[in-house]
């Protein structure tokens, strides 16, 4: 797609205007005026709020600039960065609805001639069918891939903010990459418990009933996929059902933590299987007195260090993850100031290895980013949010640039792991033999 500078033209690639949010924006200038500097500029309007961003580039010998290959000297983000016009946009304007695309005003400004162009991201692929569920006991975000060949099915969990969180995100992108996902809602929605308190694990169950008794998913299995306390959910449902194929544990805990009401963390069960609470580990009088501090912004990685670190008061707490009849895949952020997920990772990986865990496990940590490091990349991501079930400010740490670069280096792993796994659970109901997944 061309606009003219002047009597040189713009070039945007790929030649469509039309995006998924996870595939990068390959951005080419030319014309421009040999080392001159060249701004180029983005109006954003994203799901949480229409943003701004810029990069300061210096052209080429031949008048280029390409932001794959050239590094952003100034402006919103430093370096070289495809998706960094998209993940520094700093908000502008209150935000729109979930899944609206992405609309980004472009605008070069180049030796003082500028041009401007508009490039559409979308979170729903054509063809893919997302539609709201609420049948057999069944609270979800149902993402189906576009065609008419069966597919491999993913259940998808989001944390403690409660409602579908960031897997009603992940569920139509999934969908995209070939997979029938289902977002489970398991509190913070109507007709759910407003608290994560006594969480039955059989609604993971429902849902993986419910995924598996549609035409077009293919198998007897599903893999499961978490981030946060839906990570700890993945973990656990893994090791105490059946029919699951894989887990992808985002920001993961290697036990499970007491409950969370709306003044925070509580000294009671989140979890329950058939009928009796899981055993679990307490945040402390501490962390919760810290919720509850009015204008502070809460790092709750401190009173769930001092519990991991002795290992005799979390042991009772402990995930069986050996039990779960699939790989893993773990991913954390060094820098996560919500727990200490790259530390509990690690337990998970070495609790497996120690009990002789029969399928691979990986975990994937990134210095400097933190409790949202993995996700879909290049939208914004900020350190720290009011939480919707406490209403308190919670940092979640990392840094802007840490986080991003993060997830872009994790999502297409995740992506590949999925698809090895499906590709594995498929030639073992067959007897026959295949490479273990590896992200």
């Amino acid at each position: 797609m061309r606009e003219m500078i002047g009597t040189k033209p713009l070039e945007l690639h790929p030649s469509g205007d039309t995006l998924l949010i996870d595939e990068p924006l390959r951005l080419t200038v030319s014309g421009c005026d040999p080392g001159g500097t060249v701004e180029v500029a983005a109006t954003i309007e994203t799901a949480r709020a229409t943003a701004r961003s810029s990069a300061v580039v210096i052209a080429r010998a031949d008048g280029s600039v390409d932001l794959g290959r050239d590094a952003s000297e100034g402006g919103s983000y430093f370096g070289i960065d495809p998706f960094g016009l998209w993940w520094s946009a700093q908000p502008i304007a209150p935000p729109q609805s979930q899944l609206a695309p992405l609309l980004c005003q472009l605008r070069v400004s180049a030796d003082g001639r500028q041009a401007e162009h508009q490039v559409q991201r979308h979170w729903i692929a054509p063809g893919v069918d997302v539609r709201p569920i609420r049948d057999a006991g069944v609270v979800g975000l149902y993402a189906r891939p576009a065609g008419s060949k069966t597919f491999p099915a993913v259940v998808a969990l989001g944390g403690s903010s409660g409602g579908f969180g960031p897997a009603a995100q992940w569920a139509p992108l999934l969908a995209a990459h070939g997979f029938a996902t289902l977002a489970v809602a398991y509190f913070g929605a109507p007709g759910l418990p407003e608290s994560m308190l006594g969480i039955e694990l059989e609604a993971v169950e429902r849902a993986i009933a419910w995924l598996l008794n549609r035409a077009e998913v293919d198998g007897d299995r599903v893999a499961l996929m978490g981030i946060s306390r839906g990570a700890e959910l993945a973990l656990l449902a893994g090791s105490l059902l059946d029919r699951i194929a894989a887990v992808v544990a985002l920001a993961p805990s290697n036990v499970a933590w007491g409950g969370l009401d709306a003044d925070g963390p509580v000294d009671a069960a989140a979890w329950t299987f058939r009928g009796e609470p899981i055993p679990y580990a307490t945040f402390g009088e501490q962390a919760r007195s810290d919720a509850r501090a009015a204008d502070a912004t809460v790092v709750l990685r401190p009173a769930c260090s001092a519990s991991v670190e002795d290992p005799t008061s979390v042991r009772h707490a402990e995930i069986p993850v050996e039990r779960i009849d699939g790989p893993i895949l773990l991913v954390s952020g060094e820098d996560d100031h919500f727990w200490p997920s790259t530390a509990m990772a690690e337990l998970v990986r070495r609790r497996a290895t120690a009990h002789g865990f029969a399928h691979p496990i990986t975990h994937l940590h990134y210095p400097g980013a933190g409790h949202q490091s993995a996700g879909v990349p290049g939208i914004p991501i900020p350190p720290v949010i009011e939480h919707p079930l406490t209403g308190r400010r919670y940092s979640f740490g990392g840094t802007a640039a840490s986080n991003a670069r993060a997830r872009i280096d994790s999502w297409p792993q995740i992506i590949a792991f999925l698809r090895e796994a499906a590709d594995l659970a498929a030639r073992s109901a067959t007897g026959q033999t295949a490479s273990p997944p590896r992200p």
